[in-house]
């Protein structure tokens, strides 16, 4: 038994700040501003300024990419070309890996304001393959090694550039594969193994993973979902596949279906759009029409699934409204809680069309602020009025709109603290939310869009006894400070995160042969 004392913020509904919480058996046994007496011969964990929520949650990324990712060379805070160049060949002449992979390139925060170049990769590693993946994780540039891996099966592919190395769409699918194929199976679970410490550092306690693209035979679904049941620190992992064909979802034990991307980003000029891009002159890039999504909706949603669907650019946005609503009207469901990934420009009619549907969003609201220079990027392709409509939050909330944050990592590190400053300090000013309402899109949203909200996602009694403390008081801080507040320590079942007890493959046995 455990008990908190100082200030303790619910995250419920009705935005209750207690004094004290009572943890027994893993569970909130007490949660309230004075202590009962039957607790009061536990000596308190007295919080002094540091304060407790629930632990966050995020609702969307790929659990097995990015715990590879993060772990390959990091190239993001690089400053130039250059600098990336000097730095992979040191790693490249140093590592016994057959493939080389830097992870992190973003053509507007280098000085040089371009990609890296086939070339300039064929002359530090001339030898071996070598992919440098962008920070988006949808695309990248390889050398001419890497070129010959997969010319044949990709030259004739959509986003293929052997001139310049630049592999995007899916051209990009195929450079994954190869990537995947290159990973021992101990290597990516002991990555996975280690990125549920990354999470407990940042205050989540629960993740939901999206697998089934860029690893042969689907077996990052089959890791996640062993790891997701051998982690033995309380850390929760909910698995869903990601495919465009439905027949293979409904093979997998799984609630959530996720469907393939319907577009792509805007930084690789490919997020499909209702206007050209003020760049190229194309509208970028829809990779299935509204027939075979309404299709899939429409089968998955009779099924009993939750659904989920990628979607970035407007079109994209209106085109996912338009395949849920359709699967609803088709077939009526209560509590359905589909929901559209990222949704980062989003058209007011779709917006009205989620609110009258009970569609959920799960949104990056960090997705144009992690990396400087990204907004001045995105006015230069897509123009400063649609930027401003990028995560209108605030309006959407208005609307009715349920909201809950992610990461979509590998694309961008979990981070819910900065979820939360960006979601406050939006750079449409007015699209700006409040602390309150951003903590319960990372805490309560989060879990409400799994289904978790009666187990998790809040501090009321009978919960499980799953909170992040902080080590400044979220609602004393200016917005602007929000960004500079740590995660001290998180408890996930009423005890202190600790790093897996196990090795690696034991985990994944554990979670394949489960004892009762």
């Amino acid at each position: 038994m455990q008990v908190f004392h100082g200030k303790i913020i619910t995250c419920d509904d009705k935005n209750t700040v207690a004094n004290y919480l009572v943890e027994r058996e893993g569970r909130i046994a007490y949660i309230g501003d004075e202590l009962p007496e039957q607790y009061g011969i536990v000596p308190p964990i007295e919080l002094g300024k540091n304060v407790v929520i629930p632990a966050f949650v995020d609702s969307h990324m790929h659990y097995s990419g990015f715990s590879v990712l993060h772990k390959l060379f990091p190239i993001n805070d690089t400053e130039s070309n250059a600098k990336i160049l000097e730095s992979l060949k040191e790693y490249a002449d140093n590592s016994r890996e057959n493939i080389i992979v830097g992870f992190g390139a973003s053509e507007y925060a280098v000085t040089e304001g371009h990609l890296l170049l086939r070339e300039q990769l064929d002359n530090i590693c001339p030898d071996k393959p070598m992919c440098v993946i962008k920070h988006d994780a949808h695309s990248g540039v390889v050398n001419t090694a890497f070129i010959e891996q997969i010319k044949g099966k990709a030259c004739t592919l959509r986003g293929y550039n052997e001139l310049t190395g630049e592999m995007s769409q899916e051209a990009f699918m195929v450079v994954s594969e190869l990537i995947s194929k290159g990973l021992s199976t101990r290597r990516v679970i002991e990555s996975m193994v280690e990125s549920a410490d990354f999470f407990a550092s940042k205050g989540i306690g629960m993740i939901n993973s999206s697998s089934g693209l860029g690893f042969i035979r689907d077996y990052d679904f089959d890791m996640e979902k062993s790891v997701a049941k051998g982690l033995d620190n309380g850390m929760q992992v909910r698995v869903s596949y990601q495919t465009s064909d439905f027949l293979r979802s409904s093979k997998k034990d799984m609630s959530r279906v996720v469907f393939a991307n319907l577009d792509g980003n805007f930084s690789s000029l490919d997020a499909s759009l209702l206007d050209d891009y003020n760049v190229v002159t194309n509208k970028g890039v829809s990779y299935f029409n509204d027939q075979d999504v309404e299709k899939f909706c429409i089968e998955a949603n009779r099924a009993g699934y939750q659904i989920a669907l990628h979607a970035v650019g407007d079109a994209a946005f209106d085109q996912a409204t338009r395949a849920l609503a359709t699967a609803l009207e088709d077939y009526p469901r209560y509590n359905h809680r589909h929901m559209i990934l990222y949704a980062t420009l989003p058209t007011v009619s779709g917006l009205r069309t989620c609110a009258k549907y009970g569609i959920m969003l799960a949104v990056q609201p960090n997705g144009i602020t992690h990396i400087d220079g990204t907004i001045e990027f995105f006015n230069k392709i897509i123009g400063k009025e649609r930027v401003s409509k990028i995560n209108p939050l605030l309006t959407a909330s208005e609307m009715g709109v349920k909201i809950c944050f992610c990461s979509g990592a590998p694309q961008i590190d979990p981070n819910p603290i900065e979820w939360i400053a960006a979601a406050c300090n939006n750079p449409t000013s007015e699209e700006s939310i409040s602390v309150t309402d951003a903590l319960r899109m990372a805490t309560f949203y989060g879990a409400y869009s799994s289904f978790d909200e009666n187990e998790r996602g809040t501090l009321e009694i009978g919960k499980s006894c799953d909170l992040a403390v902080l080590d400044e008081d979220i609602y004393s801080v200016d917005v602007s400070e929000i960004k500079n507040i740590n995660v001290a320590e998180l408890y996930l079942k009423g005890k202190a995160y600790e790093r897996s007890r196990t090795g690696a493959m034991a985990t994944m046995l554990r979670g394949m042969f489960p004892q009762n």
